[in-house]
């Protein structure tokens, strides 16, 4: 767990301090591997980097569109999460338009989902959340087919 302490310091350090810089056009690959890790972390995490809303990244976000008010507060982080990878990797900065980063972005999605579920004491509910993250992801996989 210590491991990714030191990556979310490095986050936040280059979020904070290097934002504008990142802006250039130049540095798109440094923006791509910084969107990634954000994505790639847990989702309890990005949602404090979240907060500082460091440019050029669209950190805007829709909720869980779609979704019943229960399902779209129980998952609102890992939803945050989600919109941040398709606004930034997919449609918007289009960093990694491509439909593997898609995919990935999805699966993390997914995995976010999971980690709130079981975080539930209660088989029978971490069961019907489970069930619920994985209805989510396959509309999410279904409604947003590629990022053109």
């Amino acid at each position: 767990m210590t491991s990714r302490l030191p990556l979310a310091a490095i986050l936040t350090l280059t979020l904070t301090l290097a934002g504008p810089a990142l802006a250039r056009a130049t540095d798109r690959p440094a923006l791509t591997t910084t969107a990634r890790a954000l994505i790639a972390m847990p989702h309890e995490r990005f949602v404090a980097l979240a907060k500082a809303g460091a440019a050029p990244f669209d950190w805007s976000t829709d909720g869980c569109t779609a979704t019943p008010v229960v399902w779209a507060r129980t998952f609102a982080k890992p939803c945050r999460q989600h919109d941040f990878g398709y606004r930034n990797l997919g449609y918007g900065l289009r960093l990694s338009p491509t439909e593997a980063t898609r995919r990935w972005v999805d699966q993390r999605f997914h995995e976010e989902m999971r980690s709130v579920c079981d975080a539930s004491v209660r088989i029978i509910r971490r069961l019907t959340c489970r069930a619920r993250a994985r209805l989510m992801w396959a509309a999410v996989r279904v409604a947003n087919r590629a990022w053109h």
